[in-house]
Order: structure tokens, then C-alpha cells, then sequence
């Protein structure tokens, strides 16, 4: 049908006409057009040319050194570190600082803590100090994500899409209300179909122009993940709430040893030029020397030979994954057999639980030797200082002391082939305990970014990855979000991928609260169908408080706990420079809470269901004049929090008269 209309429409019309359709800049600003990013900067920080070890390194630094400003208090949400101060591990193994260091180049892994602190503020600096890790920003209260990038040196992107997170949230913290794309409209367009029209411009701006102008980042999707004017206009309110009310512990580049040795010997610093894929493994020297200590510190790096694939290298499952070269002894390779790509370490020679065994009982969960002990007496893996850190990290994050790792959600970025992969992938026709759970979470994602969502043993089987050991291990949600479509990408293409995966990130930090209950409730499709009454339907009585009511599925494991489910609002009586400018000018005005009481009455949700009717009654002076803003937040009964309606980052505004007698 296209070929006839096509082929018409040029006998009818000139070929100088106009296109159907707008362009970029009738709509949006000249800097959103052009994809200038507001934090200002060079084309490393503007995300133009890629970061190297050094330059991103500094670029960390320098935004630690910031201090922010929320609602009139100055606050310190981040933190700089290299690898671990050290000490006793959780597993009772003295070490120091220097065993995170990598085998060649000696830096540790730079990473950044990212909190406020909760209710009170206090950022990185004023919560418990983990001595160990080296950070003051430990709350028990506060749930912890861990997201990492860069186990494999070559996937540069591994680390540009962290970064661009980093320079997200620290340039958005503290604010609301910004027109993002220049285009008049506030908040109207956040990541993924936030309004359920199956079009991820939920606004319609790049619907609006022209064919031509639709697929900017050439991907061949039109108005897809990544477009301008496609998840644009996200609510930055939901940002400072989310580093408020988490701690994020970010590694962009945990590779650093194989990232250098990519970009400065193996493959140079125009890699996507690079003859061959490039380097994936980090620098462990495996080359047996005779007489010589293994590893060899004195020896330059055989290609042939040297370097661990650390997604190989954790202990969960640990073993000869399909395709790949396991050692014959501990740290040897010889001429004859070298280690291809995968190779994933040596193995332990030592017996772990001094029962005269060696290597009965590996990292499975299970009693392997009948012992009562589990996983006790491990066969190989987590033997690189880069695996170490993650373990350690890990193991030693017990801010509320109940002897378990604090996070319940993490997050690893690979490249290529635009995939979101969930446990597990060391076995096939195997499925965890909460695979459908799993599926929801990639679901969503997957949504935000058109990629597929999968389990990583349907990609092809892999053992000892730092997935199968956070759930395996630590029973927590794990993903491995696989960017874009090479190991290097070429330079231009470097901005628009981390914009089309800029919202996973938020998205898990916001679900890493309990990510188990989040998705049953999502699966049974509750939160959806709750609401909160509406500007336009809510009544305002002559005297007495303003009732804002909720109509909640009795299913929802709603708390009355009001420091959890409640009401928060505030009143404004805009001046002249707030009615011309909008809601920006009210972020420092300050938020009131107030809690939810049952009715008793029914209601009726969105999907037609009789649901339960609750009611906040908020005590609005009746000398007031102006406008309400009211918003709600729901808590569950085991501490998952918040379900936010209207949508995170969005209220509902009123205009109140004086209601006072005269």
C-alpha cells in the first residue's frame, strides 16, 4: 500500500513542498534540539567523545566535591571512593586496601556513594560509618542498591551509561518543575508508557513532526527509545525523592586494569576502528615462568595467555562454562592450551573448612558433602581483586546487622545486542523460584528501551556471573542490562544510547526497596487500578478540613502506619513571578503529611472492582486563599514504600477560596 501512495504523491506535488510534520526546533528549545545537556561541560562530560579511567575519574571527584540545596538545608549526597579500606571480611579474611588493587596497573575500582540520608538529611556524612568500606552514609532504614559497569574492558558503554546517570541525578537533585525539552510543558513525558497508550511519546511532541525528523538517534524506529522528544520530561521531583530515600552504590568502571590496556594498547583510542573485538578480560598474568611466583609481576601482558573474565569469576556455580578454558593447575597456562576470552580463574587449592577435603562443596546453595555446612569449600572463583571488591562490598553492607547483604536489587551494564537478562544463566530449562517476578521487573525495562527482556541462559549458558551470584548467594534482583549494538560504538552514537537507557537505572533504584512485593503487586495489576480523587472531582466544603479520599484494592497490603501511607501538601499563594513561571518557584515551599483513616464506604477502582474507600482529612485553614497541592503516598505492611498517586513527581493542584466568615 505505501509504494502506490508514494509514488502518487510525487506526480501530484512539488518536490520543494513542505513535509507533513513539524521540525525540531518549532517545538522544543535550540539546546534540547541539538542535544547540549544542561550540565554545561566538555564533549567527554556532554557525552560526545568517551571517557577514559583518568577523565572519568576526575569527573566523580569533581562532583562529590558539591554540595546541594533541598528546601532551604545544604546537603552532601555523594561520596568518592577507590575499592575498600579493608580489614576483617565477613568470610574472617584479614585485608587491606591493596588487595582491591588490579593485577597491572595497581588503581582500584572507582565507585560513588549516592544518599541524602532520609528525613533528617544528613547525606553521606552524618549516617554510621562503615569503616571497612570507607563510607559515613549508611542508614538501616534506607534500602541499598548496587549498580555496576565495565566487567568487560571493552564495552565502553558499560560505563558512559552509569556516568550519564551520575550527571543526571547530580544536575536534577533538588529541583522540580523544569521544562527539560524547552517546549512550555512540565514533567509531561517521563521514562517508559507512563499513561498506557503503548506509545512511549506520551506527549505526542515527536509524533508531531515531521517523518524525516522522527528517528533522530538512526536507530530505524521511529519516535522510539533514545528519539528526542521521547521520555524527554521526567519529573525530577521523583529524583531528589529517590536519592533521598536510597543509598546508591555506583561503579562505573569496575575493569579498571582491561579498560586501559583496550584503549591504550590492545585496540587504541579509536577502538571502533579496532581490527579485532577488543579486550574483555582484566590483566592477571596465568603464564607459567617455572621457578617464578605466579602471578609473574615482573611480565607484560601475554594476549595469549593472561587476564580473567571476572563475569566468569564469582563463586556462585563457578566452573568451565560452555566454550570456555578452565586451568589445569592453579593460575597456569601453557603454550598449548591457551585461555580464550572466558577463562574464569584458578582453582581454590585450599581447604576452606579444614576437614582434610579439598573443593567438596561449591557455591550452589546446597549441602553438597552432607555436612551440614553449605557451600563451605569452594572449587573456584571470586580470585580477582575486581571480584573480591564486589564480594566484599557486598558481604560487608549490614547497615541494620541481621547478618545479610542490604541489597536487595543490582544492576550490571554490558554491551551489545540490547537485551535485559535475569537469572539464571548457568543452567537451561531451569527457571528460580521467582521467575515470573523477575520477568515483571525486565518487563518493565524492556518497555523503556524496546530491548528484549530474557532469561540469560536463553542468550547462551554462563557460570560464575555476578547475576547468578547476587541471587544465588544473596537472593537479590539481578540484571544484566546488555546496550546498544557493538563492544565500541562509534563516538555520535555515545549520547543517544545512554539517553534511551537513562530510566533503568532510576527504575531500579526505585523498586530496590523490596522488588519482591513490588512485582506481585504489579503482576496482579493493583497499584493500577488505585486512584486518588482528582482535582477536577474533588469538592471542597464550605468549613472544616479538605477530605482527599483514595479508593485502594482490598488485595493491596496497605499500611495505616502514617509515616507511610498519608497525604502530602502544601498551600501557595503564587506571586506575580510564580504565575508567570509555574511550580519551579515552589520547591522550597515546604510539605505537610497527613495520615489516611478508613470510611468504611466502598468505591470503585479503575478496572471496574469494588475497592476500599480512605480518606485524609487535611486541615487547610479556612483564612486561606490560594492554591493546594496534594499528592499520596502508600506504604505496605512489609515496609515497601512509596506507591505514588498521581504519578512519582506529579500533584494534583487546586485552587482553594477564602472560606472564612467575614
Amino acid at each position: 500500500m505505501l509504494v502506490p501512495l508514494l509514488t502518487g504523491s510525487l506526480g501530484m506535488n512539488s518536490q520543494d513542498d513542505p513535509p507533513e510534520g513539524l521540525a525540531p526546533e518549532d517545538i522544543w528549545s535550540e539546546d534540547y534540539a541539538n542535544d547540549v545537556y544542561p550540565w554545561g561541560g566538555n564533549d567527554r562530560i556532554q557525552f560526545k567523545e568517551y571517557h577514559d579511567y583518568f577523565t572519568m575519574r576526575d569527573r566523580m571527584m569533581q562532583l562529590a566535591e558539591q554540595t546541594w540545596e533541598y528546601q532551604d538545608e545544604s546537603v552532601n549526597i555523594m561520596s568518592f571512593h577507590e575499592g575498600l579500606n579493608g580489614g576483617m571480611n565477613a568470610r574472617g579474611v584479614e585485608t587491606t586496601a591493596d588487595d582491591y588493587e588490579g593485577w597491572f596497573y595497581n588503581h582500584r575500582s572507582p565507585w560513588m556513594k549516592i544518599t541524602a540520608g532520609g528525613e533528617t538529611l544528613e547525606g553521606v556524612d552524618g549516617g554510621d560509618c562503615n569503616d571497612f568500606v570507607g563510607d559515613c552514609g549508611n542508614y538501616p532504614e534506607i534500602p541499598d542498591i548496587q549498580l555496576v559497569g565495565n566487567h568487560h574492558a571493552r564495552e565502553w558503554m558499560s560505563y558512559e551509561v552509569p556516568m550519564f546517570f551520575l550527571e543526571t541525578l547530580a544536575h536534577y537533585y533538588g529541583t522540580a518543575g523544569i521544562d527539560n525539552d524547552g517546549d512550555g510543558l512540565i514533567d509531561e513525558d517521563t521514562w517508559g508508557d507512563s499513561n498506557g497508550d503503548g506509545q512511549l511519546d506520551d506527549d505526542g511532541d515527536c509524533l508531531s513532526l515531521a517523518a524525516s525528523f522522527q528517528d533522530s538517534n538512526g536507530d530505524g524506529e521511529a519516535c522510539g527509545p533514545g528519539d528526542l522528544g521521547v521520555d524527554e520530561d521526567f519529573p525530577e521531583q521523583q529524583i531528589t525523592d529517590l536519592v533521598n530515600t536510597r543509598e546508591i552504590y555506583l561503579i562505573p568502571m569496575l575493569n579498571v586494569d582491561g579498560n586501559r590496556y583496550d584503549r591504550e594498547v590492545f585496540c587504541g583510542e579509536d577502538a571502533w576502528n579496532c581490527e579485532s573485538a577488543g579486550w574483555r578480560k582484566n590483566l592477571r598474568d596465568n603464564t607459567v615462568t617455572g621457578v617464578t611466583p605466579i602471578p609473574d609481576v615482573d611480565e607484560d601482558v601475554d594476549e595469549g595467555c593472561d587476564g580473567v573474565d571476572l563475569n566468569r569469576n564469582y563463586q556462585f556455580e563457578w566452573g568451565a562454562p560452555l566454550g570456555a578454558t578452565g586451568p589445569l593447575f592453579p593460575g597456569m597456562c601453557y603454550a598449548a592450551g591457551p585461555n580464550n576470552d572466558v577463562y574464569n580463574g584458578p582453582v581454590d587449592d585450599t581447604d576452606n573448612d579444614g576437614d582434610g577435603q579439598i573443593n567438596e562443596d561449591h557455591v550452589d546453595g546446597k549441602d553438597d558433602d552432607a555436612d551440614g555446612q553449605i557451600d563451605e569449600d569452594w572449587w573456584g572463583g571470586n580470585t580477582e581483586p575486581e571480584t573480591r571488591f564486589i564480594q566484599d562490598l557486598t558481604e560487608m553492607n549490614d547497615d541494620d546487622g541481621d547478618g545479610a547483604s542490604d541489597y536487595k536489587a543490582t544492576l550490571t551494564w554490558h554491551s551489545y545486542s540490547e537485551l535485559v537478562l535475569y537469572p539464571w544463566g548457568h543452567c537451561t530449562d531451569c527457571e528460580t523460584p521467582d521467575h515470573d517476578e523477575l520477568i515483571y521487573h525486565g518487563n518493565m525495562m524492556a518497555e523503556m528501551t524496546t530491548y528484549e527482556n530474557m532469561q540469560s541462559s536463553d542468550l547462551y549458558p554462563t557460570t560464575g556471573d555476578y547475576c547468578d551470584w547476587h541471587y544465588g548467594v544473596h537472593d537479590s534482583y539481578c540484571y544484566t542490562i546488555e546496550i546498544g549494538t557493538a563492544f565500541h560504538q562509534y563516538p555520535e552514537d555515545i549520547d543517544h544510547i545512554a539517553v534511551r537507557n537513562l530510566g533503568i537505572p532510576f527504575y531500579m533504584v526505585e523498586m530496590a526497596d523490596n522488588p519482591r512485593e513490588r512485582a506481585r503487586i504489579g503482576i496482579q495489576e493493583v497499584e493500577k487500578s488505585q486512584w486518588i480523587v482528582s482535582a477536577d472531582n474533588l469538592t471542597i466544603p464550605d468549613s472544616g478540613p479538605i477530605p482527599i479520599t483514595m479508593c485502594i484494592d482490598p488485595s493491596f497490603p496497605y499500611t495505616n502506619d502514617h509515616n507511610f501511607s498519608h497525604v502530602m501538601w502544601r498551600t501557595v499563594k503564587p506571586t506575580r513571578q510564580q504565575s508567570d513561571y509555574g511550580p519551579k518557584e515552589w520547591i522550597e515551599e515546604e510539605w505537610k503529611m497527613t495520615g489516611f483513616q478508613e470510611t468504611g464506604d466502598n468505591c470503585t477502582l479503575t478496572n471496574n472492582e469494588t475497592g476500599n474507600l480512605i480518606v485524609s482529612n487535611l486541615p487547610v485553614p479556612e483564612d486561606f486563599s490560594g492554591k493546594l497541592h496534594y499528592k499520596s503516598m502508600l506504604g505496605t505492611r512489609s515496609g515497601t514504600f512509596p506507591f505514588s498517586y498521581p504519578a512519582p513527581g506529579i500533584y494534583e493542584e487546586i485552587n482553594v477560596a477564602y472560606r472564612a466568615p467575614y
